[in-house]
């Protein structure tokens, strides 16, 4: 998922998403930060946080329901 997401950030934004911006991050929260940027329209420029996990079943995390 995150790989197509970043293809698809590179797409919208003829940019590479920098992802070394992103370290100590968990994967699922990079993944939300790129789909919010995609969302929004809005590249990533470092302050962009994560309110919400849009994706609360992807596989490896536990679902709190």
């Amino acid at each position: 998922m995150l790989e197509m997401l970043l293809f698809t950030y590179r797409e919208q934004f003829g940019e590479e998403f920098p992802l070394e911006r992103c370290e100590g991050l968990s994967e699922i929260d990079v993944i939300n930060i790129v789909y919010g940027c995609l969302e929004s329209n809005k590249p990533f420029d470092g302050n962009t946080t994560v309110t919400e996990n849009r994706f609360p079943y992807a596989p490896g995390l536990k679902y709190k329901g």
